[in-house]
């Protein structure tokens, strides 16, 4: 094959490619060998959440000279980070409000719910019946600005007892836990001016109870609300 005079030969550029790409390397070893821990951690944060595939990263730290592997904080520790403030906020919220003995705080899968019990000779509804009476309404005032507190999206959940019931209105306790629900999330969006996007309404009936159904006291605190501040 001819030699091109005006040229660099064909060997020289196939060498100066291997060249190049050794001195890249070379410049990746350096530069991992002094690497900002922190904007390292950052940027595999950064991957992590645009993957959206990792639950857990482990990256590689020194102690007393080991290589060790370091437990990075993934997305599901915030989430469960997020879900013991939201619980704080609340049980202080609700001391300050004194509404600590009817609600009960605890934490599920989608996020956080305060569970708003009947106590004995303290009902929310009517027998049968869905308008909310007097001590509820000053309850449900109580509870307003721990909603307005977040911008979660917020289920209201509504729980009988196991006691049936038939009626032109309400044919079984779903529909009665149902209309409940709804009642209580207009009361919230009226008196607390809130935005209707952020709320729906369930029915349980009686299938979700936190007592068993055996005495009078523990069907009160059955008859409940459940709001529920939805994480995710």
């Amino acid at each position: 094959m001819p030699y091109n005079k005006k040229g660099a030969p064909r060997w020289l550029v196939t060498y100066s490619d291997m060249v190049t790409l050794l001195l890249c390397f070379f410049v990746l070893l350096l530069a991992f060998a002094n690497t900002d821990m922190v904007k390292f951690k950052e940027v595999l944060g950064s991957m992590k959440d645009a993957f959206g595939i990792q639950r857990e990263l482990l990256v590689l730290g020194k102690e007393g000279g080991q290589k060790l592997p370091i437990k990075m904080e993934s997305k599901l520790d915030n989430s469960e980070k997020d879900k013991d403030r939201l619980v704080n906020l609340l049980k202080t919220m609700v001391e300050e409000e004194g509404v600590a003995k009817q609600t009960f705080i605890t934490r599920d899968s989608n996020g956080v719910r305060i569970e708003i019990m009947e106590l004995v000779g303290e009902v929310m509804f009517g027998p049968g019946d869905t308008e909310i009476l007097p001590a509820a309404q000053r309850l449900f005032r109580k509870i307003i600005p721990m909603i307005k507190e977040t911008t979660y999206k917020i289920t209201v959940q509504g729980h009988t007892d196991d006691i049936p019931i038939s009626n032109s209105r309400f044919p079984s306790n779903w529909e009665l836990s149902s209309a409940r629900a709804g009642s209580v999330v207009r009361f919230f969006i009226r008196a607390g001016d809130l935005d209707p996007r952020r709320f729906s309404a369930v029915g349980c009936a009686h299938t979700k109870p936190l007592f068993e159904n055996d005495t009078p006291e523990n069907r009160s605190k059955n008859r409940r609300v459940s709001i529920i501040f939805e994480l995710f």
